[in-house]
């Protein structure tokens, strides 16, 4: 019993030994320079008032010009005001609520987004749920995000999580003050996608998601297979570091990856990559733009953001009826 408490004073956790059950205490930290990438951000109208938890919680607003003025801690009168185009507040309540936003103006007026987490800490690995919707409400399957270690980039949270190679069951209380972690009972197959890669950019971040939304892994950190719930799953995002830039990967029109009980799938993706473009023809005259060009990998995923400058594909155009090449064209710049 011991050895037990020591371990998990160590972890900062509480937890039966015996089943593996972990309770994980949270708390809510602000991130005044934001540098999280979240799978979907969102930002919120601000309104005469920002509503969160379900109207548990109301913080006041008011334009003042382009001013925005705005209550900090709930009892109806505003407390400071957001200048210029940008700002950040934490929102706080006396039952010890809180809730650090950021705010942008646009042609619509004040908008907000999370600028805060959940934050807890299980074996010195850093857990963070970001309350990715903005309605105050920590931990919604399918809506909010999770950020695992110290990377920046968040995934979709599910009801699963995958630390340092093994499957937990995942449980937020209510309120957001504790995550209950437990080992994985459910139907499982293994899934790879790094050894399946083909490409010479570094795979900074590779999600799978399952197609009913209820699990969620970023897998280019695990070399081998893992375990995961039986299901279909698709990447639905990625990043690779190609030099100077970060090439975006999204689902294009890859399908659905099949994970079998007890069964091992290897998803083999990237190169060869194709490329579509569009292009306007005025009798002997060809128009194209690098800016209308897609790039799709071998299972169909795409390519984004990717301006291959120095290194430019050559893109022909050819007659259909007589396949003869009528023009071609290469990225400005390119050799």
């Amino acid at each position: 019993m011991l050895l037990e408490t020591l371990f998990c004073t160590i972890l900062g956790a509480s937890g039966n030994a015996a089943t593996g059950d972990l309770a994980v205490p949270m708390s809510h930290k602000r991130y005044r320079d934001w540098t999280i990438e979240l799978p979907k951000e969102t930002f919120t109208t601000v309104g005469s008032q920002i509503e969160l938890a379900d109207g548990k919680y109301v913080f006041a607003t008011k334009m003042e010009g382009t001013n925005l003025l705005l209550d900090l801690d709930a009892d109806g009168q505003t407390d400071v005001r957001i200048t210029g185009l940008e700002g950040s507040a934490l929102l706080r309540h006396e039952d010890g609520f809180r809730y650090a936003v950021r705010l942008k103006r646009n042609a619509n007026g004040w908008a907000y987004a999370a600028s805060g987490a959940q934050v807890g800490k299980l074996d010195g690995k850093r857990l963070a749920l970001i309350d990715q919707d903005n309605d105050g409400i920590f931990g919604e399957v399918g809506q909010d995000a999770i950020l695992i270690g110290q990377g920046k980039i968040a995934t979709w949270l599910g009801d699963s999580i995958l630390l340092d190679g093994k499957l937990h069951a995942l449980k937020l209380d209510a309120d957001g003050g504790q995550l209950e972690l437990s080992p994985y009972e459910g139907e499982t197959g293994q899934l790879s996608v790094v050894a399946g890669f083909n490409g010479q950019g570094k795979l900074m971040s590779a999600v799978v998601r399952s197609l009913d939304a209820k699990h969620c892994f970023d897998l280019a950190g695990e070399k081998g297979p893992v375990q995961v719930p039986m299901g279909e799953y698709r990447i639905v995002s990625g990043k690779i570091g190609l030099g100077e830039q970060a090439v975006m990967v999204a689902p294009g029109w890859a399908p659905a990856i099949q994970v079998r009980k007890g069964e091992e799938q290897v998803v083999n993706w990237g190169g060869p990559v194709r490329a579509e473009f569009a292009f306007q023809r005025d009798g002997q005259n060809i128009a194209f733009s690098p800016e209308a060009v897609w790039y799709y990998g071998s299972t169909g995923e795409e390519y984004v953001n990717w301006k291959p400058v120095g290194k430019s594909p050559i893109f022909k155009v050819i007659d259909s009826a007589s396949q003869q090449e009528v023009a071609r064209a290469i990225f400005p710049g390119s050799c």
